[in-house]
């Protein structure tokens, strides 16, 4: 009804509603224009400032970005600088650690090495020590020295010390003798005893003493008719040269024993008498002759007696003593190196834990720099886009501040046109209509919004109910599945529960078990406990005595000190009294237990000041001397200063001379081992066979030679002299090979070595010196084929015309 009164009236009224249409279209169109044109403009300086504040704040980021990464980048150069430095200290302290372990390792190998010398020369020692007292106690002389030695009064000393000879009769004279001349000679038999008792209490072995008192030498026989024999040189007793009372002695020894210059003179007076040659042949009155070759004399000789140790034996021992030295020393510096090589690995340790830290902060730069880097790049792009974008809104701006006020002003004058034809009434009019028309619409338009929420519901409350059948039919699949579980469950408890009653019947089993050894544990505890209480008495028992026994041994050697002391106190005051003591007429004259001694200590005074007036009267003593012995004595320790020094220095220059032994040995070792491996492996490649190198004194091998050991194809090991020229001459090549391989020389000439080798090993040769021409140069002199074929240049020399030879060169 209202749209039927609308058209009514809109058909009356075409004309002002055609003209209402028009400006209405105009003012729209203006509007459309215009509103757009103001709404961007208010978007657009909105986003003036918001890129304004935008770009502010990014350049503000910018700068504080730049600054962080100007403080990294210095720290970042700070920590390469330090890292750098550190690199340095670790690689100096890597090499300083390294030559220190190779310096402790020769001082340990130069040790244990020492040690090894050590332990063989002590060996030595004791064996030449007890062969040499096993010698003295066969001769006698062990006994005789002790007895020497041993300050017994009226010990005259060895028959061989008393006398003197011609050294061209010693050698008959001391034969003669035989193991006489190591009696013992004593003044009478009261000292002869003394010296047997003190033999036995040492169990020193026997002696033989000739008392000078009680000695009965046999009647000497001089025969006019021997004295006239040819080669005839006197008595033996005769020919020794000793003090008139001790003549006597040597009667004794030698008795009417003559002496002949050579056996063939002797034999003719064989039987007659006791003869003995000058060479050391005996001819006994019973007819025995003795002689041959020139016996080992013993260390007693007649006219002098050999006490020192053989040459050898004082080698050893200072050897022995130098062994101890450098053995000190060379633990000094071990314990020196090995508290440097601790202190190294420590400092060592410290540097590369602090370049790790140093590697895991740099890291930690390295990405906030990149972070960084990445932030300012991205700012960076932000920021020109943002400027770009300002740019365009500035111009943007301008644009529509050029082109609004013009509509602006089109539009406010088609709404006054507007307003002046909406004031007529056919406007009224068609104001209420359009109002009827845009209430019904708008009720229309709410049923229609009802009419679709309610499809909306509907459609929604189908869904659900559809969801709802799945889950019950999801649901009832569930329930059946748990039902056959149940069933499956039920099964396995029955089973668990009849293997839970056979496990419950072993634990009570292996309980019972358990309960029985616990027993026997605390009774096994009881006892070790009781044999660890009397191990604990025992030990402290031990302990006790051990303390007692030191404490003892301590008293023993402090009072052996103190007598030591008191000994050479005792000797030291014994010295300094005259000799013979002084004796003192009056007090020699008088009895001094019944004698009043007054008058006596006056005159005795009276002489005492009178020898004091005369020791004034002897000066002036030389005050000097003191002086003297003080410069003598400080020189005296400056001299034994220096010797110190020199010994330190001689022991220091023998550890140097014993590493570089070690050092020698070691190079030696791995030169040996490394030529050996080549030896072995170019003789298999020669001949087919096997060889080795083999050191005569593998311990010592500066002291031994080196045996080449090769056993070609087919043979037996054999020696190099029993070996054919083809395989000698293999021999020789492959250690020369194996030397080359080792440490080659720039080139090597071989002359016809190939002259004794069949083909095949001529080749083999030929192939061997073409591999390794790759490291030296070969020159070959070969008449061999194959040789010739593998050499690279070929120069021919042959015999031309006359007397001379001609080169060629030939090209194969």
């Amino acid at each position: 009804m209202a749209r039927t009164q609308a058209n009514a009236i809109a058909e009356a009224s075409d004309a002002w509603v055609q003209e209402q249409s028009n400006l209405s279209r105009k003012i729209a169109t203006i509007q459309d224009t215009l509103n757009p044109q103001k709404t961007q403009q208010a978007k657009l300086n909105e986003r003036r400032q918001q890129l304004d504040k935008t770009i502010e704040s990014e350049t503000q980021q910018l700068q504080e970005i730049e600054q962080e990464l100007n403080s990294q980048q210095v720290q970042l150069n700070t920590l390469s600088n330090q890292t750098t430095k550190s690199t340095s200290e670790i690689q100096t302290l890597a090499q300083k650690l390294a030559a220190t372990e190779q310096a402790n390792s020769v001082l340990q190998e130069t040790q244990d090495r020492l040690i090894k010398e050590h332990r063989e020369k002590q060996r030595q020692l004791d064996r030449l020590e007890a062969s040499q007292q096993a010698q003295q106690e066969a001769q006698g002389t062990y006994a005789s020295q002790l007895i020497l030695t041993s300050d017994l009064p009226g010990v005259c000393g060895l028959v061989a010390q008393l006398g003197q000879v011609n050294p061209r009769y010693q050698l008959a004279l001391e034969i003669a003798a035989g193991s006489r001349l190591t009696y013992i000679v004593v003044e009478d038999d009261s000292i002869a005893a003394a010296g047997i008792e003190l033999l036995k209490k040492a169990k020193a072995g026997r002696a033989t003493f000739l008392p000078l008192t009680k000695i009965r030498p046999p009647r000497i026989q001089d025969n006019p008719l021997l004295r006239q024999s040819k080669g005839f040189v006197d008595l033996a007793v005769n020919l020794v040269l000793c003090k008139p009372e001790q003549s006597q002695i040597f009667a004794y020894v030698f008795g009417n024993t003559v002496v002949f210059e050579t056996l063939n003179d002797a034999r003719s007076h064989l039987g007659k008498q006791r003869i003995v040659t000058l060479e050391g042949d005996i001819l006994e009155t019973s007819g025995v002759m003795t002689g041959g070759s020139k016996p080992k004399r013993s260390n007693i000789r007649l006219g002098t007696v050999t006490r020192g140790d053989s040459s050898e034996l004082k080698a050893i021992r200072k050897r022995i003593e130098d062994l101890e030295n450098l053995l000190s020393r060379n633990e000094e510096k071990l314990a020196e190196k090995y508290v440097e090589i601790k202190e190294l690995s420590r400092k060592l340790t410290e540097s590369r834990q602090g370049e790790r830290e140093q590697q895991l902060t740099r890291q930690q730069l390295d990405k906030e720099i990149k972070r960084l880097n990445e932030q300012k790049d991205k700012l960076s792009l932000q920021l020109a886009t943002r400027r770009q974008e300002l740019e365009i809104v500035v111009s943007q701006l301008r644009i529509l501040e050029t082109e609004i006020p013009v509509l602006e002003s089109k539009l406010k004058t088609e709404q006054q046109r507007l307003e002046e034809l909406e004031q007529s009434q056919t406007n009224s009019e068609w104001q209420e209509i359009q109002n009827l028309i845009k209430t019904q619409e708008s009720h229309l338009q709410q049923r229609e919004s009802e009419l679709r929420k309610d499809e909306e519901k509907l459609k929604y409350l189908q869904n659900q109910s559809q969801r709802f059948r799945e889950k019950i039919s999801e649901e009832k699949q569930r329930i059946e599945t748990d039902k056959s579980q149940e069933v499956n469950l039920k099964k396995e408890q029955s089973e668990i529960t009849d293997k839970l009653a056979q496990i419950k019947e072993k634990v009570q089993e292996y309980e019972a078990l358990l309960e029985e050894l616990n027993v026997k544990l605390g009774e096994t505890k009881k006892e070790r406990d009781r044999q660890e209480q009397n191990l604990y008495s025992l030990q402290k028992n031990q302990q006790q005595k051990t303390w007692q026994l030191e404490k003892l041994e301590t008293t023993q050697q402090e009072r052996k000190e103190t007598l030591i002391n008191l000994e050479k106190e005792l000797e030291t005051k014994q010295s300094e009294l005259p000799e013979p003591l002084p004796e003192v007429p009056l007090l020699a004259e008088i009895d001094l237990k019944t004698t009043d001694l007054t008058t006596h200590i006056e005159q005795l005074q009276q002489e005492i000041r009178k020898g004091q007036k005369r020791l004034e009267n002897m000066e002036p003593v030389n005050m000097l001397a003191l002086e003297e012995h003080q410069k003598t004595e400080e020189r005296l320790n400056e001299l034994t200063q220096k010797l110190k020094t020199l010994e330190s220095e001689r022991t220091e220059l023998l550890l140097r001379i014993e590493n570089f032994t070690t050092l020698r040995f070691r190079s030696f070792k791995e030169a040996f081992d490394a030529v050996n491996e080549n030896f072995k492996t170019i003789f298999a490649t020669l001949s087919d066979g096997d060889g080795y190198l083999q050191l005569e004194n593998a311990e010592n091998p500066f002291e031994g030679g080196l045996n080449l050991v090769a056993h070609p194809k087919g043979k037996p090991v054999q020696r190099l002299s029993s070996m054919s020229g083809g395989e000698k001459s293999l021999t020789a090549l492959s250690f020369i090979f194996s030397l080359q391989r080792y440490r080659p020389s720039p080139f090597y000439a071989f002359d016809e070595v190939d002259m004794f080798l069949d083909g095949a090993n001529v080749e083999r040769l030929s192939k061997m010196i073409q591999k390794q021409a790759q490291q030296a140069q070969f020159i070959v002199v070969s008449l061999r084929r194959p040789m010739i074929e593998a050499s690279q240049r070929t120069i021919g020399v042959t015999q031309a015309r006359g007397a001379y030879t001609q080169v060629l060169g030939i090209k194969l």
